[in-house]
């Protein structure tokens, strides 16, 4: 006599199944690993230096007060090292430059590499069709290389905002934080270009399929960007109002952004042809042409961080809105 055995079906892992997190951020990482090690050495490179510079501007010691760097026969003018100011100065302003270019670079990789190549060679297709959804593909991607660039830059911008802040530069007129190029690269709006760039170079990849005209477009627009910001920049918080005679009543180390003359209708008045010297020959020339005062529209020192905050608030909502619009690309070309 025979029996039969009905032994239970084993339960597999489906070879359909969709790979781990973990595992397709290792793909990204592996394929674009000669971006990656680019970006460590620029982050690596450009923190070293940031450190010499802190050495540097620590090194520079001011001979008398701060008040004197403004003051005839004393101050920084005659007797700091000037050699060490001028490096420190210099090299600060190019890492400025540096940080706000480096998103433009950030768009044209996004474009070409990221997601135009491979749309371009038909391997995201493919992908697609190995258990891996189009918006977990791109989704991957986005956390993977925005985690990467908001680190370093996150260093770089913390590293720059320490590297400023030396005792010969606290209070004196080379801290501008009114320059638009200071202003990005010492707060928050740094790493969010980033992230902007990153997904407005994928969301051209994707729109255009080509690598060539992805990193052409995406490069091109987030130059734009970088170029607007800045007349965008003081209209994001409200500003402050003086008004009475006084000319250039603005405070110290305030962001002025206009000046003038008006008459008893709040219109501006032209003063060209008025000799700017004593406040008495000044208001006379205003009262012949009818003025009633002078308007002065600034930003204080204190709206430095709100200002940063707005920026940074105005860049993050357009990220969303291209990864919005990715997103709904991606599911009308899917199935």
């Amino acid at each position: 006599m025979s029996t039969t055995l009905n032994r239970p079906t084993r339960q597999g892992t489906s070879p359909h199944s969709s790979p781990s997190f973990g595992t397709l951020a290792r793909v990204v990482l592996r394929l674009h690993r000669g971006a990656l090690l680019t970006w460590v050495a620029v982050v690596v490179l450009v923190g070293a230096g940031l450190v010499w510079l802190r050495w540097v501007g620590v090194s520079v010691v001011l001979p008398g007060p701060l008040e004197c760097w403004v003051g005839p026969g004393c101050g920084p003018q005659e007797a700091v090292q000037e050699s060490e100011m001028t490096h420190h100065i210099f090299w600060l302003d190019w890492v400025s430059v540096l940080l706000l270019a480096l998103p433009v670079a950030v768009a044209a990789w996004a474009g070409a590499a990221l997601t135009g190549a491979e749309q371009e060679r038909g391997t995201a297709a493919l992908a697609w069709t190995q258990s891996v959804s189009p918006r977990r593909w791109i989704a991957v991607k986005w956390a993977v290389a925005g985690g990467v660039l908001i680190a370093g830059a996150s260093s770089l911008v913390l590293l720059f905002v320490w590297a400023r802040s030396v005792p010969y530069m606290d209070g004196s007129p080379l801290d501008d934080w009114t320059d638009w190029l200071t202003f990005s690269a010492s707060g928050p709006v740094a790493p969010a270009l980033f992230l902007l760039a990153l997904t407005l170079g994928a969301y051209a990849g994707l729109l255009l399929r080509r690598s060539l005209a992805a990193l052409a477009v995406s490069a091109g627009a987030m130059f734009g960007v970088v170029q607007g910001l800045p007349l965008l920049i003081p209209h994001l918080w409200p500003t402050e109002r003086i008004f009475g005679w006084t000319v250039t009543a603005a405070p110290a180390r305030a962001w002025v952004l206009s000046e003038s003359a008006l008459d008893a209708q709040g219109r501006p008045v032209s003063m060209s042809d008025c000799q700017y010297g004593r406040e008495s020959l000044v208001r006379q020339c205003a009262e012949a042409k009818g003025v009633e005062g002078f308007e002065t529209l600034f930003h204080p020192a204190s709206h430095a961080v709100p200002l940063h905050l707005a920026e940074t608030a105005l860049i993050l909502a357009l990220t969303a809105a291209l990864a919005f619009a990715a997103l709904r690309l991606l599911r009308r070309r899917t199935p």
